[in-house]
């Protein structure tokens, strides 16, 4: 089997485990149930939030961590981190150690970008396309094959909340050995660059370089890690076009990290687990990943003028995604919860996959990384600010939290519709015509893939 290839599929393997966490689906009832006995107050506003924190306070870091150690060694600590995450579920009680749990869940997702970033660093860009499907593919079929398990394991009785996150902690365990048996990558890109390494063996004992004379060329091209950071800053968001994209990823990646984050306490409102003995929380979880998967795929053969007609793209979607979560925070059916939660995670995978090619079309391959840890930054800056007002200072119920959530996706339509207006103004009827509805060009035919998102598919 060919290097590229075995990588490949112990990367895949690694994403199918990691993401193959059954329990994931039915946190809030388990966290309410007999094994934990929180309140509701205290799931909802002292234990969740704390992963919006630790997810912002660790990216950063992480992203830095990950060039200069190389990839494996964070991608085999997001493994320990997943595999503490499920062990304090399942066997710590209280408040205090729900919150470290979310901590380390916080490390755990942080720490993705070095899963994504791995394979570009490992092989030969022109597999780029093809591993980059297969990690994808494996990834999303983790979440849902453990979404069917959740669904099919809780109606038929066969197994309770509790039980489940025995599954989920043998499957990140597996994922973790997983990670220890991936090959080491030997460069990156600011802190261990190709041209960076002095060479050994014989050419090194032919020109006597020394330990000391190594470290001290080491050190000293260290020093160019922040010119190179800031260089690539500079030319990536002097581009006008790029900045209006990330601007965009940045408010909706937010708004749906924190509906991801409120989607299980607002079910439990709208049907409580007393009441209720079918939930089909692990159901839903397995239909929006694969309709979202199918969708993110198959839009990469729209190839609409995304130039002219992205920004009114941007704007009727986010409208609509709006609509979406105002409708779940005011009804009080969950049929409605569910079916507009699967609606809004699908049109915004829809979203992000257009929106991550356009950002890294304008790209060169070096700034991947830095600018789509950049973007994420803002939007985890965004989320925290969100989540520390509505959910941890106004203490606002989870229907309501909904509607300020559409509200946030209807003024974020309101501005790209001013934009869309904008450049159908300044092109005019005759312009519009000459640019023409459909791009022809075979998109991403000159780019890699891009590198360092955490929500492209």
């Amino acid at each position: 089997m060919d290097t590229w290839l075995r990588t490949s599929l112990l990367l895949c393997l690694y994403g199918f485990f990691k993401e193959l966490r059954p329990s994931e689906p039915f946190l809030t009832n388990y966290l309410l149930g007999p094994q934990h006995n929180l309140t509701e107050s205290e799931v909802y506003y002292e234990i969740y939030p704390v992963w919006t924190y630790s997810f912002l306070a660790n990216l950063i870091v992480v992203f830095l961590f990950t060039d200069l150690l190389r990839y494996k060694p964070v991608i085999i600590f997001e493994g320990i981190s997943y595999v503490v995450t499920w062990c304090l579920l399942l066997w710590a009680r209280g408040v205090g150690a729900m919150q470290f749990m979310e901590f380390m869940y916080g490390i755990a997702t942080s720490t993705e970008v070095a899963y994504y970033t791995y394979i570009y660093a490992k092989v030969a860009p022109k597999y780029f396309q093809r591993v980059t499907s297969y990690t994808r593919a494996a990834f999303l079929a983790g979440r849902f094959i453990a979404g069917v398990l959740a669904h099919v394991l809780t109606t038929t009785k066969l197994m309770d909340y509790h039980t489940l996150n025995y599954i989920s902690l043998a499957d990140v365990s597996v994922a973790l050995v997983i990670a220890c048996l991936l090959p080491p990558v030997p460069f990156s890109l600011y802190f261990h660059r190709q041209q960076y390494i002095v060479p050994t063996s014989e050419e090194e004992r032919s020109t006597h370089i020394t330990q000391d004379e190594n470290k001290q060329r080491w050190t000293e091209n260290m020093k160019k890690v922040p010119g190179l950071l800031w260089e690539d800053f500079k030319l990536a968001y002097s581009n006008k076009y790029l900045v209006k994209w990330s601007v965009w990823w940045a408010f909706a990646t937010c708004g749906n990290y924190q509906v991801g984050n409120f989607i299980q306490p607002l079910w439990q409102e709208l049907a409580p687990m007393d009441e209720n003995n079918n939930l089909y929380n692990g159901l839903v979880e397995a239909t929006q990943t694969l309709l979202s998967a199918l969708s993110a795929f198959a839009i990469g053969y729209l190839h609409l003028n995304w130039e002219v007609f992205g920004e009114g793209t941007l704007a009727v979607i986010s409208l609509v995604d709006g609509l979406l979560l105002v409708t779940m925070g005011l009804t009080t059916y969950i049929s409605i919860g569910y079916i507009n939660y699967i609606l809004f995670r699908v049109s915004y995978q829809i979203l992000i996959t257009i929106a991550s090619y356009q950002i890294a079309k304008e790209l060169r391959a070096d700034s991947y990384g830095l600018v789509f840890g950049i973007n994420m930054t803002i939007s985890l800056l965004l989320q925290s600010l969100l989540t520390l007002v509505v959910v941890q200072i106004l203490e606002i119920t989870p229907s309501l939290q909904f509607v300020i959530y559409g509200i946030f996706f209807l003024l974020l339509a309101l501005a790209f519709f001013l934009l869309s207006a904008y450049t159908c103004g300044r092109l005019g009827c005759d312009g519009i015509k000459e640019a023409g509805i459909w791009d022809e060009r075979l998109m991403g035919s000159r780019h890699e893939a891009p590198v360092g998102t955490t929500e492209a598919a």
